[in-house]
């Protein structure tokens, strides 16, 4: 699997926060983890919540499994979910990435078929990320109507 990884746009970073149902299912949003990384910093505590239930099929799942586990654990990736101190470190050092208010920090992963948008906090005591996970023709067509 072929993994990309840039800074949002500002017109994406309002991708990774709810939006309209209308506007979230032709965007083709399948539906958004949310995940903290808990008191210690090492733990990665998540839940998952639906969009589209039509479009979370077994292939959408591997490859999304695939995806955390990757900017978790791989090297490649710099580990940038290992922990909070990863995630606080690659956040420090891609400024590029922040919203302008030091508390958020937006990355686009792409894949062939999917985009992942994470909005990402690397605050103790604050949900440490959200990732919308999108059918990646389908936010870019929206995005080019923005």
């Amino acid at each position: 699997m072929n993994i990309t990884i840039r800074p949002l746009t500002p017109t994406e970073r309002g991708f990774t926060y709810s939006q309209r149902l209308e506007i979230m299912e032709r965007a083709g949003c399948i539906g958004y983890l949310r995940a903290d990384m808990g008191s210690s910093g090492k733990g990665f505590f998540s839940t998952w919540n639906d969009y589209r239930r039509d479009l979370k099929t077994q292939t959408f799942k591997t490859e999304f499994d695939s995806v955390i586990n990757s900017l978790r654990f791989d090297a490649a990736y710099d580990g940038i979910l290992k922990d909070r101190f990863a995630l606080s470190r690659y956040c420090y050092t891609h400024p590029d990435t922040s919203y302008g208010n030091n508390l958020e920090y937006g990355i686009r992963v792409d894949t062939e078929q999917y985009a992942y948008f994470m909005r990402l906090n690397p605050n103790k005591g604050e949900y440490n990320l959200y990732c919308y996970c999108y059918e990646r023709e389908w936010i870019d067509e929206i995005l080019e109507t923005v």
